[in-house]
């Protein structure tokens, strides 16, 4: 089963997940991320921190981003995993360690999760420090193509960090909230379990960012 696949299975079945064990659960607090919501914003959000990493691995000549996206796309993919047996969908077949300990699963551009572009791409990169806003699937979609279109070296780097800056500050947000007041119990201990990691990688990329003169 390919990637795009298992997004599409995944968020077909948050409709039955949240009628199957929200039914005993406690109302959805204010302000908390129901369920099916952060099933499929922590889905998306995965995809693409894991294909802006595949895409940097392939391009980079950086040692210490080729590191840094290895030890991302493992993350991601164990991550869904997770979530994948948890809420009972089938396992990807194909997440096997390939040469350099890159999952070999297919690279996916995730082409039809994305509607029309919107704005500029280097106006959707928040400034570095400031609080996440959430990138639409049609500006992630965006992302993706400018990174797929540009070549590798230094401005390219750049403009990966800080796109993938951006994502682990939303996954920040979308696990953290779900952690704290998600009306599943389960899944909420899957993103308190993403969360030390997450951080671990912030950190990362912020220094990285730094020394790459912020905004690429």
């Amino acid at each position: 089963m390919h990637r795009r696949s298992f997004l599409a299975s995944m968020l077909s079945a948050t409709a039955a997940l949240a009628v199957t064990r929200t039914a005993i659960a406690q109302p959805t607090p204010a302000g908390a991320i129901p369920t099916p919501v952060y099933l499929s914003m922590a889905t998306k959000g995965g995809l693409f921190l894991e294909n802006t990493a595949r895409d940097a691995h392939a391009k980079t000549t950086n040692s210490r981003l080729r590191a840094f996206t290895r030890v991302e796309v493992n993350e991601q993919v164990n991550l869904s995993g997770k979530i994948a047996a948890y809420t009972g969908n089938a396992p990807v077949p194909d997440v096997a360690a390939g040469p350099g300990g890159l999952i070999g699963a297919p690279l996916a551009l995730a082409t039809g999760v994305a509607g029309a572009a919107v704005g500029a791409a280097g106006t959707l990169l928040g400034a570095p420090g400031s609080a996440p806003s959430m990138t639409t699937d049609a500006q992630k979609q965006q992302i993706l193509n400018q990174l797929a279109a540009q070549q590798g070296g230094p401005a390219y780097d750049a403009t990966f960090v800080n796109a993938s800056l951006q994502g682990h500050l939303e996954a920040r947000t979308i696990h953290g909230t779900y952690a704290q007041s998600g009306e599943d119990p389960g899944l909420r201990r899957i993103a308190r379990g993403a969360l030390p990691l997450i951080g671990q990688h912030i950190a990362l990329l912020s220094r990285m960012q730094g020394s790459m003169g912020g905004r690429g």
